[in-house]
């Protein structure tokens, strides 16, 4: 009754075909020969597996080279490369497959000398999990040469040779062509993660880890979930460096410091300093002690990757993580934190190793220094920078020679000769005027027998150079720590009123229209509505029930034995189609009859737009036959010459305007869905389309938009799918059905026309998200505070636009927008899908934080969840946001 236009149609003379959004495509006079319809196909799967691999790059920094989609590019080139080879000709290779190909231009070509080179590599170690075949292109793709390397075999005359005269590389057009697409993917960065540990993990797997962790903090603690953290004590000396300001060219900077300066003197430096990181693991590094011109030392430690990725300027910085780890393992100790050093060594052809500890007891990794007298020149660089307030105890000694050395004491406990130590611990303690006792001392002239290997650390008494400051240096370093508990304590208490001045602020500003603090609903304990409250409802239509009706769609939602049929006679009501006291069934009849009457005008107009597509094409193709020159209409959805809507509708103006949107309609129900049993069937698609043309045609101003059809399918499915318990003809059913959702989905493109484009209603919905996100969750806020708000919440414009419908399956869907208008009827807020997005961020909170993501790293992130929310969660959580801001408003009123 209401048929679509045919997309294809036959002739006596040809093929004509029509594209779905109304543009005419010309159409070959004759059918093209088999070598052209194959080569055709070649280019066609090329494309799509191209599209594919820059589909992927889109969503992420880098594509595994294991990957499938890489896997399928490799095939798609090698069918290219092979199409029309003469194989028996490359019976002298071992294989007649590109890879011959490739052997033959290795020796002209360097680039592909390298690619052969590493495909030998490769199988000889038996590393791929590919055919041998394709390991060369792949290679290729990982050396950005590909491109280059398929130039090169259309140029080469000793390659041509191996080609019939028809083949695709021997094409003056496309097999250029060939090599002109492979461009885009060679500027693709691969990575090769062989092992399932490096490849990139997926959304589900982000949030089953941030599970695992929640679970396992929360089995081991008592706080509760809102409890605050406790105060971070910031232990200056570490193994692990205190975190370094990555702005610029961070680690050229850092490594300058390392040196000479007007800022501090460096008393001594060596490279090559071992650092045990993990376990026995040592890396070597550039050791650096410095003196500030306030007199205070500090100890650095730098890794040689960092030295040698700062030696140029362009490898400063590095934002693809590839440092990260080796800047966490740097070091720096302050000088005046530190009371001991402990400093070991088996004998004098040996390493030492030196361990410094602070006064809270917190000892650094071991720095392990080569053999000979580096030892001593570091500790004699350090008796000298920490003259004159502080000095070590027990010093150093000056030998026969007047080079320093180490002491060489005896225990308290011996009264015969002891044989000297090589295991010392050193005290930084304040000078002090108390000379040493020499009869603990030995003669440093003196000749001493060589000590002897110990296997242990032997602990040192008290030194005779200090007697009434023995712990002085504790005393103060506590009391230096207890001032640095006590301004972190004042520090935590202002910043955390000036946090809630600046969200108070927040607030005033942006908030406060968000919410309705006039009816503040508690949250009881409340039933969902089924069936007995619905007959309920409709028994008694009274104020008191349509109040209690509204409070359970907003706290429990509508669920029944068959809370789809609840739905199709509750929707209406609760979108305000029908007062509370009204029957439906009057209401029922007059839509009827309007629809069909727009039905039957618009038909007329659909007629003619189908005319006049026909004859464009008929003289489209004409003009393609007298002229060689290909033609296309252009796209009909920016059409600059379309007439604008607020000129006179005369025929003409109406005809062009319809078939603009009437094109625009088909093209977005054929794929509305289609995974969905219920769009499976064509005559529901055909009802889509008739609801959507009246639409349309009620509201030609206004036009179509793209994502139209995704709010009008859930209506349509809930209306349609079943029988409505309405007295009206069966022959009708449909009609009636189509007629009551044309009228509920006005309704609800009252509230969401604002929000499509070229509207101020989705740049306030971002704006108000923003806020939001800086009030409840300041760390997430970090993330995307130095970015534009339109570019930082890019994601969550599908959110806001369709009412989280394509993120979310139908039945959540449905559970939503039931809580969305009960809102808004309730006078609670009318953008509480705003909310809803603010609980679906802040509910992977810790997948966000703990992997730093980036703006676009959240594209993909909520892509991969769509319709895997928990939705009861998120909306427990919206509505708890929501009374939240209800409390704070009420506050500052």
């Amino acid at each position: 009754m209401f048929s679509s236009s045919s997309k294809l149609s036959r002739h006596d003379e040809g093929c004509e075909r029509m594209t779905r959004n109304g543009s005419v495509c010309a159409v070959e006079e004759s059918e093209p020969d088999m070598p052209t319809q194959h080569k055709e196909v070649l280019l066609t799967k090329l494309k799509i597996e191209i599209k594919n691999i820059m589909a992927e790059h889109g969503a992420k920094k880098y594509l595994n080279l294991n990957s499938p989609y890489v896997t399928s590019l490799c095939v798609a080139v090698d069918a290219c490369l092979m199409d029309g080879l003469r194989r028996r000709l490359l019976t002298l290779f071992n294989s007649p497959s590109s890879m011959s190909l490739l052997q033959i231009i290795a020796k002209s070509n360097g680039s592909a000398q390298q690619v052969l080179d590493q495909t030998k590599t490769i199988e000889e170690h038996h590393t791929s999990v590919i055919p041998m075949h394709l390991i060369w292109i792949r290679e290729a793709l990982y050396m950005k040469s590909l491109s280059t390397i398929i130039n090169h075999f259309i140029d080469s005359k000793s390659v041509r040779r191996y080609y019939d005269s028809n083949a695709l590389l021997m094409d003056p057009v496309k097999g250029r062509l060939v090599a002109t697409l492979l461009l885009a993917p060679c500027m693709v960065t691969y990575r090769r993660m062989s092992s399932r540990n490096d490849q990139e993990a997926t959304a589900e797997e982000l949030v089953e880890g941030a599970v695992r962790v929640r679970n396992g903090e929360n089995s081991g603690s008592t706080s509760g979930v809102g409890s605050r953290p406790p105060l971070s004590i910031t232990r200056q000396v570490s193994s692990i460096a205190a975190s370094v300001e990555r702005n610029g060219s961070v680690s050229r900077d850092y490594v300058f410091s390392l040196h000479h300066s007007c800022k501090s003197t460096l008393l001594y430096g060596k490279n090559n300093v071992c650092v045990a990181m993990n376990g026995n693991d040592f890396a070597k590094g550039y050791m650096s002690l410095q003196k500030f011109y306030d007199g205070n030392l500090s100890l650095k430690w730098v890794p040689n990757q960092l030295m040698h990725a700062s030696s140029q300027p362009s490898s400063g910085h590095s934002n693809n993580g590839e440092f990260t780890n080796i800047w966490k393992n740097t070091i720096n100790i302050e000088m005046q934190d530190i009371i001991y050093i402990h400093l070991h060594q088996k004998d004098e052809s040996s390493p030492t190793c030196l361990t410094f500890v602070n006064c809270e007891g917190v000892q650094s990794a071991p720095f392990q220094l080569p053999a000979g007298q580096h030892s001593i020149a570091f500790l004699s660089s350090l008796e000298t920078g920490l003259a004159p307030l502080l000095r070590l105890d027990p010093p150093l000694w000056t030998g026969s020679t007047k080079e320093k050395i180490l002491p060489r004491l005896r225990k308290r406990s011996t009264a015969v000769a002891n044989p000297a130590m090589l295991d010392y611990v050193f005290r930084l303690v304040r000078t002090s005027g108390i000379e040493p006792a020499p009869e603990d001392i030995e003669d440093p002239l003196a000749p001493s027998p060589i000590p002897p290997m110990h296997d242990n650390c032997v602990s040192l008494p008290n030194s005779p150079y200090i007697v009434d400051n023995v712990d002085s240096i504790v005393n103060f370093q506590i009391g230096k720590a207890c001032q640095s508990m006590r301004n972190q304590i004042m520090a935590r208490a202002f910043y955390g009123w000036l946090t809630y001045v600046r969200h108070l602020r927040t607030i005033r500003t942006h908030l406060l229209h968000l919410v309705d603090t006039k009816t503040l609903i508690c949250d009881d304990d409340c039933d969902p509505v089924d069936e007995k409250f619905w007959k309920q409802c409709r028994a008694e239509p009274t104020k008191e029930n349509e109040e209690e009706f509204l409070k359970r769609v907003y706290w429990r939602g509508i669920e029944g034995v068959n809370s789809k049929e609840i739905r199709r006679m509750a929707w209406p009501y609760l979108l305000g189609l029908f007062e509370w006291a009204e029957y439906p069934e009057g209401r029922l009849e007059q839509f009827t009859k309007q629809y069909w009457e727009d039905i039957e005008e618009w038909r007329v107009l659909e007629a003619e737009v189908r005319r006049r597509d026909e004859e464009a094409f008929r003289a489209a193709r004409a003009k393609k036959a007298a002229s060689p020159v290909r033609e296309e209409s252009c796209e009909v959805f920016e059409d600059p010459n379309e007439p604008t809507c607020s000129q006179h509708y005369d025929r003409e103006n109406l005809i062009s305007l319809f078939r603009a949107n009437l094109h625009r309609i088909d093209k977005d129900v054929e794929r509305c869905d289609r995974n969905l049993m219920f769009f499976s069937n064509k005559d529901n698609l055909e009802s889509l389309r008739r609801v959507m043309y009246t639409y349309v045609r009620r509201n030609l101003e206004e036009g179509y938009t793209q994502g139209m059809c995704d709010l009008l399918a859930p209506l349509l499915v809930t209306f349609e799918d079943g029988q409505l318990n309405y007295t009206y003809n069966r022959k009708c059913i449909n009609l009636i059905s189509e007629a009551l959702t044309l009228e509920c989905f006005s309704i609800l493109m009252i509230r969401q026309r604002g929000k499509f484009p070229q509207r101020p209603g989705m740049s306030k919905c971002l704006l108000n998200l923003r806020s939001l996100i800086q009030v409840v969750d300041p760390q997430i806020y970090a993330l995307i505070a130095d970015i534009d708000y339109a570019q930082a919440l890019s994601f969550a414009f599908r959110w806001f636009l369709l009412d989280f419908k394509r993120e979310l399956s139908y039945e959540c869907t449905y559970k939503v927008w039931e809580v969305i208008w009960a809102a808004q009827r309730l006078r609670i807020s009318n953008d509480f899908s705003i909310f809803f997005g603010l609980a679906t961020i802040t509910n992977y909170h810790d997948v966000l934080i703990t992997n730093n993501f980036d703006y676009t790293d959240m594209i993909k992130f909520f892509n991969e969840m769509a319709e895997r929310h928990d939705c009861s969660r998120l909306l427990s959580s919206a509505r708890t946001h929501v009374k939240c801001l209800q409390n704070l408003v009420q506050h500052l009123k």
